[in-house]
């Protein structure tokens, strides 16, 4: 088995190092790989047969798609508390991509909920017909197990809700860890024994975590960007954003000038708030259908909005710097050539992040107890941000104090009874960053150096069954094909040796 793996990377290094883009590369490797279709495979019964499914449904395919052969919805049966039984279950749903005679199966620690509970994503399973799969998946020709991970989108008890306190001391990295560990071994028997774990950013925190507790499960773990927080409000976030990040990819001159840049939007944005403030609270509340907590204030979300925009910015690299400086450089010597300013910059924040993020109706509001209570959080810290403002004479302007800052995005998410229900505990989140060191698991993981992300890396290590590849100028999109070559020959002669 480890020969045909081998053979099938060997086929996709050769074809990404001739070809630039990995995407066109790898529609011929799929091309011949999907001529022929399954007849009368009989995957439905082998998957409704699995240890702790209760339902598996198929999903039909896109004319376009051909990656897969088959893909399914399956359902586990999960224990709410996998020390404790007796507390019951929930059901938790699974999208598998099969393909003729796969050499290995890649596990997505997916982190969030499948994408047909994501904002502007198709409803229903043809929403799943595609051939969409994490790079692990396409370079070694895998079969996918996409992973919802507990109590996001319909991986939750029934009367589970956002808006209290009950079922979510089950949400905790061990539970997690073994949700995964029970779909590995229920699938193994039906997929072959080599397997792959992977996941990106929340979900390559969740890929660490499992490799953590169950280290031997996957034959090579395969997290990216996973963030390692360094207690309840890391303050390493916004010192990196404000201060260094872009500087390894555009030179620290360019790079602070870029920086700049992007306060200086920010302070427009507050200088103008009174005016936008209204238009703000009307697009979250009548177009996106926000909810926010009692205790919320929209003035106070407008600030963390701003404030996350040029996070969102960096993190994706949707668009480029000349975008900021036209709008930054508009006239607004008459009110009217005023009022179009605001709008073009109101218009760029959003387009950048919107206050969704802190609705209780949030799709990854979940990720905010998780966060609470075991991972950690970067700290909202407003102290760059407020020294500009203060230079520019408009520091009244900000909603947030100094004092706000230490219980910020708790008290914006959470009532007052989760506030006190959800204590944070840092000792898995520090067992976690040590095990690096120690760890038999194999681990290759891979980090943007222009992410803000990859300020909370996970800490360097010696250990021979770690390997991290840094790209030099990539985003949150940072992946092992796209690697320079150097570092790619580096990371393929890893994965050679442990596949």
């Amino acid at each position: 088995m480890k020969k045909k793996i081998l053979m099938f990377l060997a086929v996709t290094v050769a074809l990404m190092t001739a070809v630039p883009a990995f995407a066109d590369t790898q529609e011929a490797v799929t091309e011949n790989a999907a001529q022929e279709t399954m007849e009368a495979s009989g995957w439905k019964e082998k998957l409704l047969q699995a240890d702790g499914v209760i339902s598996v449904e198929e999903i039909p395919l896109a004319d376009s798609a051909q990656f897969f052969n088959e893909k399914y919805m399956v359902v586990f049966d999960q224990p709410l508390d996998w020390s404790n039984p007796e507390a019951g279950s929930f059901p938790q749903r699974v999208e598998i991509g099969l393909r003729d005679e796969a050499p290995v199966t890649a596990l997505e620690t997916n982190g969030y909920s499948l994408r047909d509970k994501y904002p502007g994503a198709e409803e229903g399973l043809a929403g799943f017909g595609t051939d969409d799969a994490p790079e692990a998946a396409q370079l070694f020709g895998a079969n996918y197990v996409n992973v919802e991970h507990r109590f996001f989108g319909e991986s939750r008890p029934e009367d589970m809700s956002n808006a209290d306190t009950r079922y979510w001391e089950y949400h905790t990295a061990e539970n997690a860890a073994n949700d995964y560990h029970r779909i590995y071994q229920a699938l193994a028997p039906v997929l072959g024994d080599d397997w792959i774990g992977t996941g990106t950013s929340r979900g390559g925190q969740m890929t660490n975590v499992y490799a953590y507790y169950y280290p031997e499960d996957m034959l090579v773990y395969i997290p990216y960007v996973a963030p390692c927080s360094e207690g309840w409000e890391d303050p390493r976030f916004y010192e990196f954003v404000y201060t260094k990040i872009g500087d390894d990819a555009f030179g620290p001159e360019e790079a602070a000038q870029m920086r700049d840049l992007l306060t200086a939007f920010q302070v427009d944005l507050l200088k103008y708030k009174e005016i936008l403030l209204p238009g703000y609270e009307m697009f979250a509340l009548q177009q996106l259908g926000c909810e926010f907590q009692e205790g919320a204030a929209i003035d106070q979300i407008y600030d963390v909005n701003v404030l996350e925009s040029v996070v969102q910015f960096w993190q994706y690299q949707m668009m480029d710097f000349d975008t900021f400086r036209e709008v930054l450089e508009m006239p607004e010597t008459s009110p009217e050539e005023q009022q179009a300013k605001m709008q073009a910059e109101f218009s760029l924040m959003l387009q950048l992040q919107t206050p969704m993020d802190w609705s209780v109706n949030f799709f990854a509001w979940p990720y905010y107890v998780n966060a609470a209570t075991t991972y950690g959080q970067y700290h909202y810290d407003f102290s760059y941000l407020r020294e500009a403002l203060k230079e520019a004479g408009v520091e009244d302007t900000l909603s947030v104090t100094e004092e706000m800052e230490g219980d910020l995005p708790w008290s914006l998410v959470f009532t007052e009874e989760q506030r006190a229900a959800f204590t944070y505990d840092g000792a898995f989140a520090e067992a976690l960053a040590a095990s690096v060191d120690t760890t038999p698991a194999k681990i290759l993981m891979v980090f943007g150096a222009t992410d803000p992300w990859f300020s909370l890396r996970i800490p360097e290590t010696d250990n021979p069954n770690v390997a991290v590849f840094v790209h030099p100028t990539a985003p949150h999109s940072a992946r092992i094909s796209a690697l320079p070559e150097d570092m790619r020959n580096e990371a393929f002669d890893f994965l050679g040796g442990v596949l």
